[in-house]
């Protein structure tokens, strides 16, 4: 870094400004408290005059290596940072971004005043003109540096929020700093207010630590406020300021398809995780312990729960970004217990950022026949239930789903309002009170709905109503500093992810995270496995993934050390690669003309290899069974020229085909077609895992073992629970975790087999005992199905868990196997949308 002359960089930056020299006193001016050198002047003060040139300067400068220069103030002050020199100025000795180049202090420049405070100033200078295309929430399709003309022809159109994919790591890091500096650079010189970029990341993860679904098995608190601790910091560092997520919905009905996106199906782990994982990625700390809270500091991330509010109880267990799944259904009249994880969670963090920032509103339609949940429109649009936020005391910033204003290519996702137009659409999205529309950018269509909404409620409740959503987009700005420093600094993006620390809990959370449901006669214990014996471990087929996750290739079950460690390893045989490499997703690898390795491309051990083993250690999926309709496409929608007899079909938590002779018929909710609704019950239909061949692979290596041989079954759920049935009978031990746990979870089961960590999880949903059960439950109730009990008499029930002395009862077990809540704790003051 260049260092900067505190005297020389700011008589530079006057002369540049066309400012007069600096003069003053050191106690400063302009209604400061001398008490408090940080004391933020009266709002009416407002704009205020640069000190004169024999005031002390309480700040330093220095230049990074990205080009950008860093500014450090006394006593604690704003962190600044700004491309061009010219945009510093100072007031009471203190340095400040001069974000629109007036040469004085405004009060939304102002770092000594609250985020709200700044952010309605800047709100009430702006036209609707200039805040309609705030209320977008998009991004670019290149993420590169420099910017492309796409990229710059859309910043001028106005858009200043969106999600990158970028997915910064250790290996991309240096080129997303780039690119996130670039869009940064543009704001500050092109932007007339210097209106910064919000730059938000779906989730994904850092240093090995476990998605949330994997991490509440644990049940341990402590390791959520962690986890988001170290995983926002990262994302900080490297350019996103705004989590999409968490995903808090309670997965009541578990046969739903997102249910391996969310936590899990009980309301107050999903309460407390929110609680815990949330504030430790708002907060800034000391320490990474997390006992240090700064509150919103310069590792913040804001967060944005999602989805809002019942998708868990969707219809059918069906995918709500489909037409089928559309349908969030209450028969066991529930949906207040909904409502906890945003409520009781989201609203009172562990952590001095108090709330969460923003809210993601789900795809689908809260089901009743009285509409006494809302009206029959997706939950963008329901001004009932999201008032009950409002209600609640909450003024954060709303974010709709992806694509729900708009037909896509994958179909239209406005559920419930497509009878209306697209200006329409956005008017309601207005009176629902939401800020931003995710996904999209059509600031014209915007501009249109702006209009239908001034006829209706006149100019000045027009104007009111834009410049609210103006005001919580920018206090969120402020929150997560853009408007102070908008830049990102490799040096100590490097270091953060370089951070041993971060890795090795990362491994901690791995170890904690994996449930242990059987240990016939203990064969996995603190000894390990002794004498090195022979055993088989097939090789695992791992994709290269929708967004770029690698290569396919093939791997074993566990880590390959640790498996040469302890046994004498038999394995399969990896055959040349025969797929072909096809792109699909945005961040994935273009088409190829060259080979990769497909699922088939292995050729499994012998039966007679197998017999000669002592052990198998085998590793499957849970059942796969599609989204509960038939057909492809990204999220699996049926083809739109589906007969109605045949879009609809079970989701089976079983292998093997599975007729849903039990279900439901008539279905609870449905379209009006023709006067007559439409029923869309799947009973009598039929389905069968894609993924079978895990069950055979099960049974015929049990079969092949010696009559004394151990298996040990290591399942991966991929997006449901499953049923145990089939599999449980033939494994001597099974351990259980979440598929997209993370590649550490490798040497987590090494470290389990070999007695180094003491297994310690507990399941974060029930295991029913069959189908019929799974048809027997209620879409919105949790923890309500009849559970699995396997051959040594433990039932596979919400909380349970074994370690090496049995069945682990425990603090956790004592407040997580409690009855599930019911209604939410915080209070909902009376109101219209109550």
């Amino acid at each position: 870094m260049r260092d900067i002359t505190r005297r020389g960089f700011i008589a530079g930056s006057a002369i540049a400004a066309g400012l007069v020299g600096l003069a003053g006193c050191s106690a400063g001016g302009n209604g400061a408290a001398v008490s408090d050198p940080l004391a933020a002047p009266a709002e009416d003060k407002y704009p205020i005059d640069p000190d004169k040139d024999d005031v002390k300067a309480k700040w330093a400068s220095e230049q990074t290596r990205d080009g950008w220069y860093k500014v450090t103030n006394e006593d604690g002050g704003a962190e600044l940072g700004v491309m061009d020199e010219a945009k510093i100025i100072q007031v009471d000795g203190y340095a400040f971004r001069d974000a629109n180049g007036n040469g004085k202090l405004d009060l939304y420049e102002d770092w000594r005043q609250p985020a709200g405070v700044r952010a309605k100033a800047l709100a009430d200078e702006l036209s609707a003109d200039e805040i309609i295309p705030l209320m977008w929430h998009n991004g670019f399709m290149s993420t590169a540096a420099p910017l492309d003309d796409d990229s710059v022809a859309t910043l001028k159109e106005g858009m200043r929020a969106g999600v990158s994919r970028a997915m910064a790591d250790q290996d991309n890091y240096a080129g997303a700093i780039a690119w996130i500096n670039a869009v940064q650079e543009w704001c500050e010189k092109n932007d007339p207010h210097g209106i910064p970029y919000m730059n938000s990341t779906d989730p994904y993860q850092l240093y090995d630590i476990p998605d949330n679904h994997c991490l509440v098995s644990s049940f341990d608190a402590d390791l959520w406020k962690k986890s988001g601790r170290y995983t926002g910091r990262a994302w900080r560092a490297t350019g996103a300021r705004v989590n999409l997520g968490p995903q808090v919905d309670i997965g009541s009905n578990i046969v739903w398809t997102r249910l391996g996106g969310s936590i899990c199906e009980d309301p107050a782990a999903n309460r407390d995780l929110c609680k815990n994982f949330g504030g430790g990625m708002q907060s800034t700390w000391g320490d990474d312990a997390c006992t240090d809270d700064k509150g919103w500091g310069k590792d913040s991330v804001a967060i944005m729960l999602k989805h809002y509010v019942g998708a868990g109880a969707v219809e059918g267990g069906r995918n709500d970004h489909n037409d089928a799944g559309k349908y969030d259904v209450f028969p066991g009249d529930n949906f207040n217990a909904h409502l906890i994880p945003f409520l009781d969670g989201g609203l009172h963090l562990e952590s001095k950022t108090g709330q969460m920032a923003a809210v993601m509103p789900n795809y689908g339609i809260a089901y009743t026949d009285d509409e006494s949940l809302g009206p029959i429109w997706g939950g963008a649009y329901n001004k009932r239930n999201l008032g009950i936020l409002r209600n609640a005391g909450w003024d954060g910033m709303i974010t709709t789903d992806w694509q729900i204003l708009r037909a896509t290519d994958f179909g239209d996702r406005a559920h419930g309002v497509k009878d209306l137009t697209e200006p329409e659409r956005f008017d309601k999205l207005l009176e629902a009170t939401v800020d931003q529309v995710g996904g999209d950018w059509a600031p014209e269509i915007g501009m249109e709905g702006y209009k239908l909404y001034e006829k209706d409620h006149g100019e000045d409740e027009a104007l009111a109503r834009v410049r609210d959503s103006a005001r919580r987009i920018f206090t969120v700005m402020n929150q997560v500093q853009l408007f102070d420093n908008p830049y990102s600094d490799r040096e100590y993006a490097k270091e953060v992810l370089a951070d041993q620390a971060a890795f090795d809990f990362g491994q901690e959370c791995s170890n904690k995270s994996i449930v242990m449901l059987k240990n016939k006669d203990g064969v996995i214990s603190k000894d390990g496995i002794k004498g090195k014996p022979k055993c088989y471990i097939p090789q695992k087929f791992v994709s290269g993934g929708m967004f770029g996750g690698g290569t396919a290739h093939f791997e074993l079950a566990v880590d390959e050390d640790v498996a040469n460690e302890l046994f004498d390893v038999v394995t399969d045989t990896v055959s040349e690669p025969t797929g072909k490499a096809v792109a699909f997703g945005p961040m994935a690898a273009p088409a190829s003309d060259d080979p990769v390795y497909q699922a088939s491309d292995v050729v499994r051990a012998t039966p007679e290899q197998v017999a000669e083993c002592q052990y198998a250690v085998l590793l499957i999926a849970s059942p796969s069974t599609g989204a509960g309709e038939p057909g492809g496409g990204m999220f699996g929608a049926a083809p739109a020229d589906t007969p109605a007899d045949e879009k609809y079909l079970p989701i089976s938590l079983q292998y093997r085909p599975y007729t849903a002779d039990t279900a439901r018929d008539p279905s609870l909710a449905g379209d009006v077609i023709n006067g007559q609704k439409e029923n869309r019950s799947y009973k009598g239909k039929s389905v069968t895992a894609s993924n079978e061949s895990d069950l055979d692979l099960v049974l015929n290596t049990r079969a092949a073992l010696p009559a004394d041989g151990k298996l040990i079954l290591i399942v991966e759920a991929t997006n449901n629970a499953q049923c145990f049935h089939e599999i449980e009978p033939s494994a001597d031990a099974i351990l259980w975790s979440w598929a997209s746990s993370g590649r550490a979870f490798g040497p987590a089961y090494g470290r389990i087999l070999k007695g180094e960590v003491e297994p310690s999880a507990l399941l974060p949903c029930q295991m029913p005992k069959s189908m019929e059960a799974v048809e027997a439950s209620l879409e919105d109730v949790p923890r309500d199905v009849e559970c699995y009990t396997d051959s040594e008499g433990n039932t596979y029930e919400f909380g349970f868990g074994l370690n090496w002395s049995g069945v682990i009862e425990d603090e956790r077990t004592k407040t997580y196997r409690a009855n599930p809540l019911t209604n939410p704790e915080t209070e909902v003051k009376p109101g219209e949308w109550k």
